[in-house]
């Protein structure tokens, strides 16, 4: 009953969002999208207030909405990570280009009757979710928090067993700072090297966050939205400059701003970077767009885009939870969004 009361004031909540801009009305183009479910939160309100179209996105995980962009079911997807799948012969949609949209912090939530905060790093972090570490009262999250009331209880994993790019980076930051047996990879199993993960999979970052919210002494990993959502107590994360930093808007913001951009849009990130202040444990998500479709979709998905670049995320992703992308990611993303045709 828990779990259903919460997914039902998630949709609420998003439904009840005031956005700055025109409201929508009924428009001749339809657009069919989807994917990240890290960044549905912000998109699915875009879309909802956007007028130049008639805007579905269906939130699931980058891997599934990037194989419905190859297959041309999709007239963009949503990704927290690059392309990977094959495009069959003459899909409308290849070429493709990258238009980073929004980022965020990947906020670890848990739940622990009684606790309400806890420091850890990426090592314990990496062995909590591997499950080496496998009670909450191990001397390793001990000594991050010497005055925590941990109990001797079993800790309950929650992961996303889809094709993830909240897997990716999650996995990505882990491996690069230090955390043993962890490959960047959106595929849980590889990324932990376990045929048989530690915990529970879910589909998609509200699902993994009524999980965590349902199960006392339960641990996962989602975008702050949801976890926010379901008023859901955040791990203080150890940077690589040595700091506890909250997962929070302007810690991520900072992160993100320090990292690489390439000419087609895909940001490359350092995720060891010492960055004061900044929340190394943070994503971007891309809009994969075609630029050479040619059709009346293709069009419209170059209004929305920059509709979400120049209005809806610059006015709305920090109440959110969100990260409104700045400096040279967003002057390649609008420079990507010409291309779109």
């Amino acid at each position: 009953m828990r779990k259903t009361a919460g997914i039902v004031a998630s949709l609420v909540l998003a439904a009840s969002v005031v956005l700055t801009g025109t409201s929508a009305n009924a428009a001749s183009v339809s657009i069919a999208s989807g994917g990240s479910s890290f960044s549905a939160g912000i998109i699915t309100a875009c879309a909802a207030n956007y007028s130049g179209a008639n805007v579905t996105y269906t939130s699931s995980s980058s891997g599934t909405g990037r194989a419905a962009f190859v297959a041309g079911t999709f007239d963009f997807a949503g990704s927290d990570g690059a392309l990977t799948e094959t495009f069959a012969g003459g899909a409308k949609n290849n070429p493709y280009t990258y238009v980073p949209i929004v980022g965020g912090p990947i906020a670890i939530i848990f739940n622990i009757p009684g606790v309400k905060t806890l420091k850890l790093d990426a090592t314990t972090v990496g062995k909590i979710f591997k499950g080496t570490i496998n009670k909450w009262n191990d001397s390793a999250i001990v000594a991050l928090n010497k005055t925590a009331k941990l109990p001797n209880q079993t800790i309950k994993v929650n992961y996303r067993n889809s094709k993830s790019g909240t897997n990716g980076n999650f996995s990505g930051y882990l491996a690069a700072n230090g955390a043993a047996g962890w490959t960047g990879d959106q595929t849980w199993t590889t990324a932990t090297g376990d045929g048989t993960p530690t915990g529970t999979g879910a589909g998609s970052s509200s699902v993994l966050v009524a999980a965590v919210a349902d199960q006392a002494y339960s641990v996962g990993y989602a975008d702050l939205k949801d976890a926010n959502g379901q008023k859901l107590s955040l791990v203080t994360l150890k940077n690589a400059a040595g700091q506890f930093v909250k997962p929070t808007t302007a810690g991520a913001s900072k992160f993100i701003a320090g990292q690489s951009v390439a000419s087609n849009g895909f940001v490359t990130f350092d995720w060891a970077k010492k960055v004061s202040g900044g929340y190394n444990a943070s994503l971007i998500t891309y809009a994969i767009v075609p630029t050479s479709a040619g059709t009346a979709e293709a069009a419209a998905v170059k209004g929305f885009v920059n509709y979400m670049l120049k209005s809806c995320v610059p006015a709305n992703a920090t109440k959110l939870g969100y990260v409104s992308l700045t400096g040279a990611i967003k002057t390649a993303a609008l420079n990507n969004a010409k291309k779109i045709k």
